[in-house]
């Protein structure tokens, strides 16, 4: 078989997971150079490869499961009956901007780009949020949308919608809250441990802020974020939390299994971790409040 001489394969790891990206042109650090930190030396003990291919024509085989919006892009999945995933990702102007192939073992995955660089970009980052989340799930994993600060050798977590003020309140603990540091600002990745200890880690994605950090720290306290004329906090009951977590991660309901994995990730999450809700002004005294509801 004949190789293009310019094809390059790199290692990383996030959350202790470990996958390669082969590109057949181009560095894949070019394309997404959030994946800087969390590159690695070679392994063996590959989680799954994936390998970008733009000259592949995506051609559409299988039943259609359905198109899952999401805040700046949406996904057409395909499932065929072997279980192998297609999936298109558009973005926000509905410009297909990359199109997924899985094997039916979900550990061999291609990727064709199409569009500007900007379009590469996109689509690529959000195939590969996919493609984590699917091989992740059933290993104890969750992709979060959250705000995550630093104190004192743990990670503190602020879930909720866009626009409540996840960052805005990390920003606060930053100024006011002495020793914090924001790890991640909008997608971060829980593991469970073996011994059942949930811990947060940076990842390569990061939202509108570049916050790129190969740390992980054990979960100190979680509280979902929003706005209100007056500081308080609430700590919730478990049916409501697990609302708020469901909420709070990227969930492939298209895959019954996956989402159940998903569901048993985030039930032993609460076994361990409390989820209060905060009501807040954007100041100092919110930040106060809650790190004083966490122990700090």
């Amino acid at each position: 078989m004949c190789h293009p001489t310019n094809m390059q394969k790199r290692f990383f790891t996030v959350a202790e997971h470990n996958f390669a990206i082969t590109t057949l042109e181009g560095d894949i650090l070019s394309i997404l150079p959030s994946l800087s930190p969390f590159e690695r030396e070679s392994t063996d003990n590959l989680l799954f490869e994936i390998t970008l291919d733009n000259s592949i024509q995506p051609s559409w085989r299988g039943e259609k499961v359905g198109t899952y919006p999401c805040p700046s892009a949406k996904f057409e999945v395909y499932r065929q009956e072997s279980g192998a995933y297609q999936i298109l990702t558009i973005n926000e102007y509905g410009h297909p901007c990359a199109f997924m192939q899985s094997d039916a073992a979900h550990k061999q995955f291609t990727i064709t780009t199409r569009g500007s660089a900007s379009d590469v970009t996109f689509g690529f980052n959000n195939a590969l949020m996919v493609i984590y989340t699917l091989c992740t799930a059933k290993h104890g994993t969750l992709l979060m949308h959250s705000a995550t600060i630093e104190n004192g050798g743990k990670g503190y977590m602020f879930l909720g919608a866009s626009g409540q003020g996840k960052s805005t309140h990390c920003n606060k603990w930053v100024e006011y809250i002495e020793g914090s540091t924001l790890i991640n600002d909008d997608n971060p990745v829980i593991r469970i441990a073996p011994d059942g200890t949930p811990y947060v880690y940076g990842s390569p994605w990061s939202g509108k802020r570049p916050i790129y950090k190969n740390v992980h720290y054990p979960i100190g306290g979680m509280a979902a974020i929003e706005q209100d004329k007056k500081n308080w906090i609430r700590k919730e009951n478990i049916p409501t939390a697990f609302g708020i977590m469901l909420c709070s991660c990227s969930t492939l309901k298209f895959d019954k299994e996956i989402h159940i994995a998903i569901c048993n990730t985030i039930t032993k999450v609460l076994e361990r971790i409390a989820i209060h809700t905060l009501f807040c002004r954007p100041d100092e005294e919110a930040a106060r409040l809650s790190s004083s509801t966490f122990g700090l």
